[in-house]
This record gives C-alpha cells, sequence and structure tokens, in this order.
C-alpha cells in the first residue's frame, strides 16, 4: 500500500489523509485509522502517530531488487537478485516477488523475472 513508504517516519492521520489524497484516494481520518489499525505492518505510536514495523529481512531484499533494477527496467531473480543477498540468506524466488509486488512499484510477468510495474 502507498503508506509504507511514506511511514517510515511517524505521520499523523491528518498527514496519511493527504498522502491519500494525493494518490487519488477519498478517504477520511477514520477510513485511514481503520486501515491502518487493519494492516498488521502499521501501529499506532506511544505520541497517537502511524509508523511501519521494520521487517529487516524484507528490507535486505526490496535492497537487492531496487540494485539489481538500477538501470534497467526488468531483471532475473536468479542470478541478479539472489546474488545481491547476503551469503547466508535463503530466500526463495516466490518471497522476492512477494516482497517487489507488495511494494506496489514492481510485478513479476514470470517466475523468474521481476519489472518495474507499467503505468
Amino acid at each position: 500500500m502507498i503508506f509504507h513508504e511514506y511511514l517510515t517516519t511517524p505521520k499523523t492521520t491528518e498527514q496519511l489523509v493527504n498522502i491519500a489524497k494525493e494518490h487519488g484516494l477519498n478517504w477520511n481520518e477514520d477510513q485511514v485509522k481503520l486501515y491502518s489499525l487493519l494492516d498488521p505492518s502499521i501501529y499506532e505510536t506511544e505520541s497517537g502517530q502511524w509508523a511501519v514495523k521494520v521487517d529487516g529481512r524484507r528490507h535486505t531484499i526490496l535492497e537487492a531488487i531496487e540494485n539489481a533494477l538500477e538501470k534497467r527496467p526488468m531483471t532475473k531473480i536468479d542470478p541478479n537478485i539472489i546474488e545481491q543477498l547476503p551469503r547466508d540468506m535463503i530466500v526463495p524466488h516466490n518471497e522476492v516477488i512477494e516482497v517487489a509486488v507488495s511494494t506496489g512499484r514492481y510485478e513479476s510477468p514470470r517466475e523468474n523475472i521481476i519489472r518495474v510495474k507499467r503505468k
């Protein structure tokens, strides 16, 4: 979802409403709160702001995808993305695809390909 990339730093509900509107979603504060409460990776801080839980494994996989796609519109998972991962990290292809697709920026037209999503 669009909020994840913005919630690496905590945001207020009002800020999330504005972000949603920038992305064409006409959500009010209650809808943003509901979405945030239902998303298991988003949590409310003690100060009442929203943030995303940092998942080290997911972050490492996403970084490998971004490095492999640096100047290309598409790349192979194996070897291009797998080579970017730490040697002691075993990641199946379907997990790489799941992480890539979950960002909303990438798609996987075939089992071993990740590409930048066409608009």
